[in-house]
């Protein structure tokens, strides 16, 4: 399902593009050993610890570094422990976590997937430790990623060297244009993804011009699994890719519609003006006075809830985040505040802030309610028996036209008043929950600069007052 517009690059621009951007992507020979080594000391480790514990695993680097299409300056390294076909969830949860902490060498925290797994630093990477359970094509599996050994073998087949720097180009485009990432905080493009992306389409370019022509929903289905569009009814998503070693599975299921439409768009731009800009572009961290000039230039009112961040894994703190954040919005929409546009931030240790723009926040005194035609008889004898004596009525009921209506006293006058007079009753996950009772604080336009310190947050802040995409000039 694309559009009938073919798109065309400038061959010239677009290799002057990629040969500098390939240089800063291919990695080292330092890249490499450094490496090379993080793996060979989990590797003792885990080997050494399973030997003591008598139980037999095979540990393998799998992901791009195994596949070699990783970029030299994400030195994170996927290991799995990989256990005999047969073995529990809990064996995983048990023995599988036991010698993953074994292999960080015992600085290390947990992280969550479909079950836990360890995230260590080892001599200069980062190191994700895994428990799976062996498992085939066509096999029933203890744990979804299972499969990832399966990934790596299918890419190792059928991609070549061309290939290979191909997807370190394609991954890069996605950084520069932030759509990178397959984690609930992005909800963007994982690096298998990119990898099929070029496997179908064969280049960078392949990928691009093809991605320029999607329309609302597209299907990439390298195997040929499914005919017609049945691809788009098995699966609810912008952007279907189906698993080549799993065909009940989406492999773009995490694409949001905003990262799917971000590639679509910057994919037609590139192709307008090739440049560098989209892979690298600089991160300009504004100061204070350039916060305070975007709020009082937006034209809007922003306001931010600040409280404490849960320690809870990455993915798990988001999902609660961005529930959060909808209960939010739902809430000052209710109470007269509709909301523009929002957004969340977390430094995922000390703070979480929700961020939000409405037309206004703070209201007048009244709101007007709509009640029935004069027509409609029984209808009128309900809205009058209702409001003729009620305590919140500030005006009415009252004819208009053919309408009955009445002015309604607003129980809250700001923003802030309906947030914090609200917020008790909301029934946020346990773990947000905690936090809040702990304390949280409104803060409103030019007082958003006070929690300002984080030079993260600052561009975060910038992104969400400026709108507009980095790629976008």
């Amino acid at each position: 399902m694309g559009s009938e517009k073919s798109f065309k690059i400038d061959a010239r621009a677009l290799g002057e593009v990629k040969t500098k951007a390939i240089m800063r992507l291919i990695p080292t020979d330092m890249d490499r050993k450094t490496v090379e080594r993080a793996v060979e000391v989990v590797k003792e480790r885990v080997t050494g610890a399973a030997e003591r514990a008598g139980v037999q695993v095979r540990v393998e680097v799998e992901g791009s570094v195994a596949k070699d299409t990783w970029i030299g300056t994400d030195r994170d390294v996927d290991m799995f422990i990989i256990f005999p076909r047969g073995t529990t969830k809990d064996a995983l949860k048990g023995i599988g976590i036991e010698l993953a902490k074994a292999g960080s060498g015992g600085t290390w925290k947990l992280a969550y997937a479909e079950h836990p797994y360890v995230e260590a630093s080892v001599e200069g990477c980062i190191v994700d430790i895994v428990p799976s359970v062996e498992a085939a094509e066509g096999d029933t599996l203890t744990t979804t990623v299972d499969r990832t050994p399966l990934h790596t073998k299918y890419i190792k087949r059928v991609l070549n060297g061309k290939g290979k720097d191909e997807v370190r180009m394609l991954k890069q485009f996605m950084k520069g244009i932030e759509v990178y990432g397959a984690e609930l905080r992005i909800g963007g493009f994982s690096g298998y993804l990119c990898e099929l992306l070029v496997v179908k389409f064969r280049t960078l370019e392949g990928a691009i011009t093809a991605a320029a022509g999607w329309g609302e929903r597209a299907v990439v289905d390298v195997m040929g699994h499914y005919e017609g569009d049945l691809a788009l009814e098995a699966f609810d998503s912008p952007l279907v890719v189906i698993d080549p070693v799993d065909r009940r599975r989406n492999v773009a299921a995490a694409v949001t519609d905003r990262s799917y439409s971000s590639f679509v768009s910057a994919c037609r731009r590139f192709i307008k003006d090739p440049s560098i800009d989209f892979f690298f572009h600089e991160h300009k961290v504004p100061t204070e006075e350039g916060l305070l000039e975007a709020i009082r230039e937006g034209g809007s009112d922003y306001m931010a809830v600040v409280t404490g961040c849960p320690r809870v894994p990455s993915d798990i703190l988001w999902g609660e985040v961005k529930r959060s954040l909808s209960k939010i919005t739902k809430l000052l929409a209710q109470n007269g505040f509709p909301v523009k546009d929002s957004a969340a931030w977390t430094d995922e240790k000390e703070k979480v802030v929700i961020m939000l723009e409405l037309d206004r926040a703070e209201v007048g005194a009244a709101v007007l309610h709509d009640g029935p035609r004069v027509a409609l008889a029984a209808e009128e004898e309900r809205f009058i028996g209702k409001y003729l004596t009620s305590k919140q009525v500030v005006a009415g009921p009252y004819i208009r036209g053919d309408r009955w209506y009445v002015e309604l006293r607003r129980r809250y006058r700001t923003a802030k008043e309906a947030i914090e007079g609200e917020f008790p009753k909301i029934k946020f996950s346990e773990d947000v929950d905690a936090q809040i009772r702990k304390g949280f604080i409104v803060l409103l336009n030019q007082e958003m600069t006070a929690i300002a310190g984080s030079e993260e947050f600052r561009s975060e802040l910038w992104k969400f007052l400026k709108k507009r995409p980095v790629w976008l000039k």
